[in-house]
């Protein structure tokens, strides 16, 4: 593994335990490298929640909860659908052998 990658890592890391700081020092390497407009949300939210007082990201804002729970009741009816349409072609796949 080259070292580039690591710092992006690392930065991933600092931001997940909440030390926006060390991410954004890091972020701003990864910027220099493979350039700024790949990490200019990553630099923008680090200053966001550095600011915010935040100390981690421990939930989802309430958007994405309600966007999750939507995604979620859509993949069950999509299951119970496949399993519908999985019963019917066996059905019929049995009705087209009796004839």
């Amino acid at each position: 593994m080259s070292v580039e990658p690591l710092v992006i890592k690392r930065a991933m890391q600092a931001f997940r335990k909440g030390d926006y700081a060390t991410a954004k020092m890091f972020y701003q390497k990864a910027a220099k490298q493979y350039g700024a407009h790949l990490f200019k949300a990553n630099l923008y939210l680090c200053d966001k929640y550095a600011g915010s007082g935040l100390k981690q990201l421990s939930a989802m804002p309430e958007s994405m909860t309600g966007q999750a729970d939507q995604a979620q009741r859509q993949l069950q009816e999509t299951q119970q659908l496949l399993e519908h349409y999985y019963q019917r072609c066996q059905e019929l796949e049995y009705q087209r052998l009796e004839r």
